[in-house]
């Protein structure tokens, strides 16, 4: 699978998991993933207080998301978390 943000490809997925609702895996991030370093470190810092004024609004939107699976599909997902180690979460929309 591919992660992407509107147009940006942002990395790839594999290992995939399905706990529930949450599906994990680990992603090796593109070059384009750079910018958005500091958005993912504060959405997965759990002593953070979030405050959305500081980022985007279009990263913000849900609808923004979406991974390509192996067979060429477009699937919208909800902002995944992405953490340091390289693990990615996400939940289906």
């Amino acid at each position: 699978m591919k992660l992407y943000f509107l147009d940006e490809f942002l990395g790839d997925i594999q290992n995939i998991n399905v706990e529930g609702m949450w599906i994990n895996a680990e992603f090796t991030p593109s070059k384009n993933m750079e910018k958005f370093n500091d958005f993912f470190a504060a959405i997965v810092d759990e002593g953070n207080n979030f405050d959305e004024v500081y980022y985007s609004e279009e990263w913000l939107d849900d609808s923004n998301w979406f991974v390509i699976d192996d067979e060429n599909r477009k699937k919208s997902i909800y902002i995944p978390a992405i953490y340091p180690d390289g693990e990615i979460n996400w939940r289906w929309r």
